[in-house]
């Protein structure tokens, strides 16, 4: 473990404390899953790590979110709840701000949009900035133009002039060389590959300092958020530069759901990857009266990194390990 001071180790403690005081006050209720499932996520550049029994009789992953298990509890009829879970995920170091294990803050609730529940973090972010940040960020949190909700069209119109179809891309990925791809051959990568090319290389590093809400995705990159109006209702929060937390309006369709989870299945194999098998529970979750809801997923030691205005993971994470 990491040697974290008495400070950092206390610090931690009551930012967990007004955590729970915030989400108990706004009617949500904290609940526990399992670390240790016999079926993952089956997200293509996320991978989870194996565990085995000493005889190899028994095998089972560590997760890396405890999302599927927070909806089974939502779909039995819970309607607010939160998890401040352990996951795991293998390739995640190397870094300073990244870690193999961390700690999510997952919750859900019913009957929230996207909309409603980005305005309900930014009022949940406030309260820890007031309550824990820096001085400086305290005094920032006054501007109007710190905390922003930008969608991600409009970002890739300010710094690229363009929006995010697929030919633009690809001119982007050519003209600024991201990729010794021919430009021929880039037209049979997948959408998603070509978006995240050109969104963590040329749009990613422009967000500036401050809180950043980026909502509206393409429909391609939906994931596990439902598509309307030809966009996938879906946020992500970056914290200057950093990204803290990712969110979806959840998706209920099971059939959509059976055709995306094949989509990756297909990738997977495609990346070279073990594919996992479809979590039947989850898909029948969603058949049995999945709520209307939205939920987030935040790496709490992140944002405990960006409280206390350190500079990495290892100032402020006992999971962090340098390699």
């Amino acid at each position: 473990m990491v040697s974290l001071s008495k400070d950092t180790l206390i610090f931690r403690s009551l930012v967990f404390k007004m955590v729970r005081e915030i989400l108990s006050r706004n009617e949500f209720l904290e609940v526990d899953t399992p670390t240790l499932k016999p079926i993952v996520g089956m997200e293509p550049y996320l991978d989870p790590f194996e565990v085995r029994s000493p005889d190899s009789r028994e095998k089972g992953y560590l997760i890396t979110s405890p999302e599927y298990s927070l909806k089974q509890m939502m779909a039995k009829g819970m309607t607010r709840i939160f998890e401040l879970a352990h996951t795991y995920r293998s390739g995640e170091m190397g870094s300073e701000f990244h870690s193999k294990e961390f700690l999510m803050l997952e919750l859900y609730a019913k009957e929230m949009d996207d909309v409603i529940l980005r305005h309900f973090i930014e009022k949940f972010l406030r309260e820890l900035i007031h309550s824990f940040g820096t001085e400086e960020d305290q005094k920032k949190t006054s501007n109007p133009e710190w905390i922003r909700h930008l969608s991600v069209k409009e970002v890739f119109l300010v710094h690229l002039g363009h929006g995010y179809e697929k030919e633009n891309l690809i001119q982007t990925i050519t003209k600024q060389k991201l990729s010794a791809t021919p430009k021929e051959e880039l037209t049979s990568w997948a959408y998603e590959d070509l978006f995240f090319l050109v969104f963590l290389n040329c749009v990613e590093p422009k967000l500036g300092e401050g809180i950043v809400f980026l909502y509206d995705y393409p429909p391609e990159c939906a994931a596990l958020a439902r598509v309307v109006d030809g966009v996938a209702k879906r946020f992500e929060i970056y914290w200057d530069g950093l990204e803290l937390a990712n969110a979806f309006y959840e998706l209920s369709d099971a059939k959509e759901q059976r055709k995306r989870f094949q989509e990756e299945q297909e990738l997977r194999a495609k990346l070279g990857k073990e594919v996992f098998a479809m979590d039947e529970d989850f898909l029948r979750c969603l058949e049995d009266g999945f709520p209307e809801c939205a939920g987030i997923s935040i790496g709490m030691d992140r944002l405990l990194l960006k409280l206390s205005g350190k500079h990495g993971l290892g100032e402020i994470s006992p999971y962090w390990m340098e390699v």
